[in-house]
């Protein structure tokens, strides 16, 4: 067992940390304690940021004895502090090339030309979820490592962002050659302490069976662990997850939950999201969507405006009906219709004609106050209606440059997950919830590896809802 003491006390080490084995409670004792100097404390993603920050808040730790940021965005801050040391300028207009960022950073770490400031604004490293850093990212932390006390924390059966092309360093050779292993947390925490310790028993025996390539059966563990069958039937199927979801809120109102989706496929997990009252959609970091609506209404008025607005509407709103709204605005300019414009109408015969941002947001209003309406992907309207707004009130840049600069900002200041969401092992990894529903367990055209497979059964502290067409995974 590792603990504070044990952390604090070397100089290089690294922390192996099964999920739900108290590894955030353990960083957060070691920076609590850390007195002297803020603590540098680095995640992988904004979702991990966002943890560790309300862990931190939770435990009382003042802001004061930590700087908490992804790699990502440490790098580029230090970038523009360092541009000419680094041999880098990042062109503030332009999308970061992080991959140029952190490979320039890790070298300036590496070179012993920032060891003073460094040594001066830090008084020890922190890393958590390094199974998911790059070999540039390893090079960052190894050269700050030549300059603070450094302890890095991870778990290669949680290694799940190796799909990009950049290189990763081996686990034992690379990590644990710079990093000595300090020990590897062992007591499942997180169900112990709500009363599932059978469920933390059985997770990490199957943390060491799919490590060991061997197959679980999702029937071995009772009362936490729930097998639903998958049909060939995809309308039934996801009235079955549906309805899972809904007795679950029934029975625990005032618990939490996370779905787990289809990785690849985001309209698939859109299309969950629509028909769950309550569920919202946890959106990936670059908003790929969200920008690409706000290039497409970027300068237009009018017509052109409205139909963008509509695009833009229906991939995160229920019963939008563009094409009926754009048939009577039609209707209701030629002098046929029968009816009295609606509120919705109205607004949207105001962007029709002529119409700006301005006229957009109002819509867009009244389209939300709807009730017959229901936005179901919360992150990805509030950030385009915050774009228009700001656009509108005389932010210098025009929709699309305004969005993408508002992006990178998001990107790096974490975010907040509401009670019930659904996203992907990738968008879900290091959050945690009362309740996980897995959509699909083995999908033979998109089957979970068994690192995903594993992060995804851990996320439930209470119980494991796995739909998959065989009990015997993967």
């Amino acid at each position: 067992m590792v603990d504070v003491a044990d952390v604090l006390g070397t100089a290089r080490g690294c922390v192996v940390a099964p999920a739900g084995c108290g590894k955030t409670e353990l960083i957060v004792a070691s920076v609590a304690q850390q007195a002297t100097k803020p603590s540098l404390l680095l995640t992988h993603t904004t979702a991990g940021v966002a943890v560790l920050r309300a862990r931190l808040k939770r435990l009382g730790v003042p802001s004061s004895a930590y700087r908490l940021n992804t790699i990502a965005g440490w790098a580029l801050a230090l970038i523009s502090m360092f541009p000419e040391r680094a041999g880098y300028a990042h062109d503030v207009t332009q999308n970061p090339d992080y991959v140029a960022i952190q490979n320039a950073i890790g070298t300036l770490c590496k070179s012993g030309h920032i060891n003073s400031e460094i040594r001066a604004t830090y008084g020890r490293l922190f890393v958590d979820e390094y199974q998911d850093c790059t070999s540039n990212q390893h090079g960052i932390v190894s050269g700050l490592a030549r300059v603070l006390p450094t302890v890095v924390f991870g778990d290669p059966m949680q290694c799940i962002f190796n799909f990009r092309r950049e290189p990763f360093p081996d686990w034992t050779n690379d990590v644990m050659g710079t990093f000595p292993l300090l020990g590897t947390l062992q007591t499942p925490w997180r169900w112990n302490r709500v009363g599932a310790n059978n469920l933390g028993v059985w997770l990490l025996g199957a943390r060491q069976a799919l490590q060991n390539s061997h197959q679980i059966d999702l029937r071995t563990c009772p009362g936490h662990v729930t097998w639903y069958p998958l049909t060939n039937d995809f309308n039934q199927n996801i009235t079955t997850q549906v309805r899972v979801q809904y007795e679950l809120s029934r029975q625990y109102p005032s618990q939490s939950i996370l779905i787990i989706g289809d990785s690849i496929q985001a309209t698939s997990r859109h299309n969950y999201a629509s028909r769950a009252h309550g569920v919202s959609v946890v959106e990936p970091v670059d908003f790929g969507d969200v920008v690409a609506s706000a290039r497409s209404m970027n300068s237009q008025v009018g017509a052109p405006l409205l139909q963008a607005s509509l695009d833009f509407l229906s991939s995160v709103m229920t019963n939008v009906g563009g094409t009926q709204i754009q048939t009577r605005i039609q209707s209701i300019l030629n002098r046929r219709n029968r009816t009295e414009p609606t509120p919705a109408e109205m607004a949207a015969l105001a962007v029709n004609q002529s119409g700006g941002y301005a006229e957009v947001i109002a819509f867009f209003k009244v389209m939300s106050a709807d009730t017959s309406r229901r936005i179901y992907r919360d992150s990805a309207y509030y950030m385009m209606l915050e774009a228009l707004k700001s656009v509108v009130q005389g932010a210098p840049q025009d929709l699309a440059t305004y969005t993408v600069g508002l992006r990178e900002q998001r990107r790096h200041s974490g975010r907040d997950i509401a009670p019930k969401s659904i996203g992907s092992t990738l968008l879900l990894k290091g959050l945690e919830a009362d309740h996980v529903i897995i959509l699909d367990a083995d999908n033979p055209k998109n089957r979970m590896s068994r690192e995903h497979l594993y992060v995804a059964l851990s996320r439930g502290a209470r119980t494991i809802s796995a739909f998959a067409r065989r009990p015997v995974i993967p």
